[in-house]
């Protein structure tokens, strides 16, 4: 049947609205967060977990708080209801009255005026008179200058995995092991990143020179650091050649601190051109001298060789076999692919 664009519109936001809501499972939690981290139970506030003491293992350690408690997830201990800010209770879900005897007065977390009577263990919410507010030591009505109330914090828009986890802990990027995530005092999740040369060791928590670190067993491996932009005594900045290709280069940039560039952008001429480093530009191969294999890319022809135009190798899958050489007085001519008596000046052959 075919639904109108508003419909479908609507069944998008909602389904978007759902996913965002959505808290995530204690095994994706584990996954980031170092072995053996205790989190607050996901939509329970009463439990807590404690992952695996490495990862793949399968020892998770569960508990529940005893009666009238809740998993402060801060302190890793269970506590008072009232001491404890429930990162999943709300108005709707939590019921403070369910653990407490009838004719309990409870204070209103929102509001200094307003309290709470439980009555067959469900909450009543009133009112104090005018002018005054409600004293939960004395469970009473009182003057503002009698008691000194304090609306309490109220958790909303926080990030779904800072939920379940103490406040700062650091959680692994599974994508990139140069980066890491942090719950921070709001219970947000921001994105941070190790200075260059260092990367997230997923076991220490800590930033570590690259050659050193751990990474998520999730994470992709780093890519190596690279020297081809010198040392630290000899930087070089620019386009510098490939050791390996005749037709790649790299770009060395100019870094702040003045050390070399460790991870260059590495690039490639197009087929049929080599890069010459001394115009920093990609030329027909032929006008280009390449000491290395100059059968790359050429399939299973045959090229000219270094400093001799009259002879020629024999390409195999782009990597040179066995090298001929034309008879007296003829060249080789990697264009046409043949020994001709027309002499041949090709920079990729002069001597």
């Amino acid at each position: 049947m075919f639904k109108s664009p508003l419909a479908i519109l609507l069944c998008f936001i909602f389904s978007s609205i759902y996913a965002e809501q959505s808290e995530p499972t204690v095994e994706e939690i584990c996954k980031q967060v170092a072995p053996g981290t205790t989190i607050l139970y996901p939509n329970i506030c009463d439990k807590w977990v404690r992952c695996p003491s490495s990862f793949g293992a399968e020892d998770y350690e569960e508990g529940s708080c005893v009666f009238g408690l809740y998993f402060n997830k801060d302190t890793g201990r269970c506590e008072s209801i009232e001491d404890v800010v429930c990162p999943y209770a709300s108005a709707e879900t939590s019921n403070r009255c369910a653990t407490k005897e009838d004719g309990t007065f409870l204070e209103d977390p929102d509001n200094c005026s307003g309290y709470v009577f439980c009555n067959n263990g469900k909450e009543m919410q009133s009112t104090c008179p005018y002018g005054l507010i409600f004293n939960p030591e004395q469970s009473a009505c009182v003057y503002s200058k009698d008691y000194n109330c304090v609306v309490k914090e109220v958790v909303a828009n926080v990030n779904p995995i800072c939920k379940a986890v103490p406040k700062g802990i650091l959680l692994a990027n599974t994508n990139d092991c140069t980066k890491y995530y942090k719950c921070d005092e709001e219970d947000q999740l921001d994105s941070l990143e190790c200075t260059e040369g260092e990367a997230y060791n997923y076991s220490t928590l800590k930033c570590v020179p690259r050659n050193e670190v751990v990474c998520h067993p999730l994470a992709p491996e780093l890519e190596p650091e690279l020297d081809v932009c010198g040392s630290d005594n000899n930087t070089l900045v620019g386009y510098i050649a490939d050791k390996e290709s005749c037709s790649a280069y790299y770009i060395c940039v100019q870094r702040e601190d003045g050390k070399p560039d460790r991870q260059p952008i590495h690039l490639k001429c197009q087929t049929g051109y080599f890069f010459d480093s001394n115009t920093w530009s990609c030329r027909n191969r032929v006008n280009v001298k390449c000491y290395l294999d100059r059968c790359e890319g050429m399939g299973n022809k045959y090229v000219n060789v270094i400093d001799d135009c009259a002879s020629y190798a024999h390409c195999k899958n782009g990597v040179t076999v066995n090298n001929g050489k034309c008879k007296t007085g003829f060249f080789f001519d990697e264009r046409s692919q043949v020994c001709t008596q027309e002499t041949i000046t090709y920079a990729a052959c002069m001597p």
